[in-house]
């Protein structure tokens, strides 16, 4: 083969290579974006007690019934980072996440851990009928929600091994739990993490 029609070649894979790369990431920063906006629209009126806590607070523990019997805590995990997700049994969304949320746990990189609104018995059989292979736990009248400040679902927050909030986010698909994951929904500060306000403490939205 002539050089020159090889030297071409190569330089025509390299321009669709790099083209490649730029569509990838054009493609990325406009899903970082819908799911921006979708954020925005889960949680207008964008009022206190329905964005969720910042990255950087404190993560509240709590204590619940779990789906698999007994009661299970945010402690229990302490040292580790957790995917806390709040999940609702009548939304079709939180069900549909639910091979997402088992793909992650199964990776073994975090440890995914479900606050379901409904009664013990409602969150056990949406648990199974779901498949979920992490701890689900119930909560009424959602009283874990409120300290956490969010009433959207499913809604995510990465706790670091500090037990601190590193991101959040909504997830309806596995893209958007990677964005959570990798801290597009917010950075948390750093340093020594804010304490959690005393309303919260009290269980006060």
């Amino acid at each position: 083969m002539n050089p020159w029609w090889l030297v071409a070649y190569v330089a025509v894979w390299l321009v669709v290579l790099f083209l490649g790369f730029l569509l990838l990431g054009a493609l990325r920063a406009l899903g970082l974006l819908r799911w921006r906006l979708e954020q925005l629209e889960a949680t207008t009126p964008g009022r206190t007690g329905r964005g969720g806590l910042r990255p950087g607070k404190k993560a509240p523990d709590f204590t619940l019934p779990c789906a698999s019997g007994g009661e299970a805590s945010l402690h229990d995990f302490a040292g580790r980072r957790v995917f806390l997700v709040f999940t609702m049994s009548g939304c079709k969304p939180c069900r549909r996440i639910v091979p997402e949320l088992n793909r992650l746990q199964r990776r073994g990189e975090v440890q995914v851990l479900v606050v379901n609104h409904g009664e013990p018995g409602a969150t056990r059989q949406w648990a199974e009928e779901a498949g979920a292979c992490f701890p689900v736990l119930a909560q009424q009248q959602f009283s874990v929600s409120k300290r956490y400040e969010t009433y959207a679902t499913p809604f995510a927050f990465l706790i670091d091994g500090r037990g601190v909030i590193a991101s959040r986010g909504i997830i309806n698909n596995g893209q958007h739990i990677d964005f959570v994951l990798t801290g597009a929904g917010g950075a948390a500060k750093d340093g020594q993490a804010e304490a959690e306000p005393a309303a919260a403490e009290a269980g006060v939205a």
